[in-house]
């Protein structure tokens, strides 16, 4: 298997990728100096929400419930909302997304962005357990799919700054616990992306290295599609501003 079956980014070859693994690579989604922009802004907001966190004293309720723009999701690893990465400042992330023909290529043209989010991994962050993001719609008969992510890592990444691990063809139904191949990560660069089915078996390995891991993550679904699970607002609190 070859996230990246040919180097010019063709949408056709990416999406049978996409259909038949689970997942594939765009070696050409974004410039340097877009990475640049978005890593320099995330590491600030990051900074001022440990912040707010800190003086308030609410490092508890952030281990325990989480906000709407920032959650613990384990041990050294956070999900950050920053909106700014929604506007047209950004629509390299947006509107103008270089992954946008291959998305709709994949979904349909009919779609929607359910969330856009940063994880970060720091150093010393642990290995998360093996899930998938969403279920499949029928146990039946499997269907095309739903709901993909795409990751953007603002950083390289490198086997010890802890790349998402994939287990192709795991999205297929049935095949979730026993696919018969071995796991692999894809050590995507800086420009690159990510594309991954919801129902795709992964984990986040940890991070061994001295270097916080922020990627990008934009979760596109059919406009049919809901997912209360993961983006449910009531099960969050919101993070105050400081005065």
């Amino acid at each position: 298997y070859s996230p990246s079956p040919g180097p010019d980014d063709d949408v056709v070859p990416l999406t049978k990728n996409f259909m038949d693994y689970g997942l594939c690579r765009m070696q050409n989604a974004l410039s340097k100096r877009q990475v640049n922009a978005m890593y320099e802004l995330t590491m600030t907001r990051l900074h001022e929400a440990f912040d707010t966190v800190q003086r308030l004293g609410l490092q508890q309720d952030l281990i325990d419930v989480g906000f709407t723009t920032f959650k613990t999701r384990s041990r050294n690893r956070y999900d950050l909302r920053i909106p700014e990465f929604a506007t047209s400042k950004f629509s390299y992330l947006n509107k103008k997304a270089k992954w946008l023909p291959l998305v709709k290529s994949i979904l349909g043209k009919d779609i929607k962005v359910l969330h856009t989010g940063v994880m970060i991994s720091l150093p010393d962050s642990e290995t998360q357990p093996w899930h998938m993001d969403g279920p499949h719609l029928s146990e039946k008969k499997h269907l095309p799919p739903h709901c993909l992510n795409v990751f953007v890592p603002l950083v390289d990444l490198i086997p010890a700054i802890g790349p998402t691990e994939f287990v192709p063809t795991s999205h297929l139904l049935h095949n979730y616990w026993d696919p018969g191949v071995k796991p692999l990560t894809i050590n995507a660069s800086i420009g690159q992306c990510i594309l991954f089915d919801y129902r795709i078996k992964h984990r986040g390995l940890g991070n061994k290295t001295d270097i916080k891991r922020p990627v990008v993550y934009i979760t596109y679904s059919k406009k049919s599609y809901k997912d209360v699970k993961n983006f449910s607002q009531r099960r969050y609190k919101q993070l105050p501003k400081l005065k």
